[in-house]
């Protein structure tokens, strides 16, 4: 009984680890902006893999908390409006 309680609080260890992992990794990426230079063509958006971006008032916008800084939209952009915050 003492290894198999052992053995669950391993389990629970490694999970929380990971959870750890993933909550440092978020909290230390940054989020692209799109500058002024947007032209509001819209080629960014559908490149975008977790659809944070979307058209603005003047300009196409991402939303921040959900950017995964991978870049994909600074790519396709015909005036590099994209950068990294």
């Amino acid at each position: 009984k003492d290894k198999e309680n052992a053995f669950i609080l391993y389990i629970k260890m490694v999970e929380w680890s990971r959870v750890s992992i993933l909550i440092s990794w978020r909290c230390n990426t940054m989020a692209y902006i799109i500058t002024d230079a947007c032209i509001s063509c819209g080629a960014c958006e559908p490149e975008c893999p977790v659809s944070v971006i979307s058209s603005g008032d003047d300009k196409y916008v991402i939303d921040a908390e959900g950017c995964i800084d991978c870049g994909a939209c600074a790519g396709v952009c015909p005036t590099d409006a994209p950068i990294p915050a």
